[in-house]
C-alpha cells in the first residue's frame, strides 16, 4: 500500500509538473489573452486544454502500456516539431486578429426589401447570414473559445506522450497500476493547467482594470512570445529530424 500511495502520489506531482511546461504555458497565455474575461472562464480555459491533453495521451499511451510499443525518438521530436508549429500559428492569430477575420469570412451580408402593406414602398432590411450549421454555432456560442484551448491541448498530449508512456513502462510493471498511474496523471495535468489560466486570467483582469492600453500590448507581447518560443521549437527539432 505505501509503494501504491507513492506511485500515485508521484504521477499526480508530475501531472502537475507537466502543465507548468513552458511551451503549455506559453500557449494557453494566447488563449486566456484573447478569452473573454474571468476567473470561471480562464478556468474553464484549463480544464478543457487538460481535457484535450489527455484525450490524446490515453489514446496513444495505453496501447504502449498493453503491447509495449515503443515510439521512436524521431517521430517524437517530428511531434515536438509539430507543436512549434502550433505556436507559430497561436502567435499569429494573436499578432493579426485572425479569429475574428475567420468568423466574418463566412458572414454574409445580404438586403431584403419586403413590401410595405400599402404596397406603395417597400421597407430594406439588412440581414446576417451563416451559411452553414458549423459557423452559426460558433458565432451564437462562442465555439471557438471551447474547440481552441481543446485543440492545443490535443497537440501537446500527442507530443508528450510518448515521454510519459516510456516513463510508465520503466517503473511499473503492473498494467492495471500503470493505467491507474495515467488517470491520477490526468488529474495532476487539469488541476495545474486550471491554476496557471486562473492565475494568468486575474493578471490579466487586473492589468485590463488599470489599463486597456496595457491590456492591448498583453495580447501583442502574447502573440509574439508564442510566435518566437514556436520558431525556437521549430529550429531546435529540426536540427535532429
Amino acid at each position: 500500500m505505501p509503494h501504491l500511495i507513492s506511485i500515485l502520489g508521484l504521477s499526480f506531482l508530475l501531472g502537475m509538473r507537466h502543465a507548468t511546461d513552458a511551451d503549455h504555458v506559453v500557449a494557453v497565455t494566447t488563449t486566456v489573452s484573447r478569452a473573454k474575461k474571468g476567473i470561471l472562464n480562464s478556468a474553464l480555459i484549463g480544464i478543457l486544454w487538460g481535457i484535450g491533453h489527455s484525450l490524446t495521451v490515453t489514446l496513444v499511451g495505453i496501447p504502449i502500456i498493453l503491447y509495449a510499443l515503443v515510439v521512436p525518438p524521431r517521430l517524437g521530436m517530428f511531434l515536438e516539431f509539430i507543436v512549434g508549429l502550433m505556436l507559430v500559428i497561436l502567435g499569429l492569430l494573436n499578432l493579426t486578429n485572425f479569429s475574428s477575420k475567420f468568423v466574418g469570412k463566412f458572414t454574409q451580408l445580404t438586403i431584403h426589401q419586403h413590401p410595405h402593406p400599402n404596397g406603395n414602398t417597400k421597407h430594406s432590411h439588412i440581414h446576417l447570414h451563416f451559411p452553414t450549421l458549423l459557423n452559426k454555432s460558433f458565432h451564437h456560442l462562442g465555439a471557438f473559445t471551447i474547440i481552441r484551448p481543446i485543440t492545443v491541448g490535443l497537440v501537446h498530449g500527442l507530443a508528450g506522450s510518448a515521454a510519459i508512456a516510456l516513463l510508465i513502462l520503466s517503473t511499473i510493471k503492473n498494467t492495471t497500476l500503470a493505467v491507474f498511474y495515467l488517470f491520477v496523471f490526468h488529474i495532476g495535468v487539469v488541476l495545474g493547467m486550471m491554476v496557471v489560466t486562473i492565475l494568468l486570467g486575474a493578471s490579466i483582469a487586473v492589468t485590463k482594470r488599470k489599463s486597456q492600453t496595457v491590456n492591448h500590448y498583453l495580447v501583442v507581447v502574447s502573440g509574439f512570445l508564442s510566435l518566437l518560443f514556436g520558431l525556437y521549437i521549430m529550429y531546435q527539432t529540426g536540427l535532429d529530424l
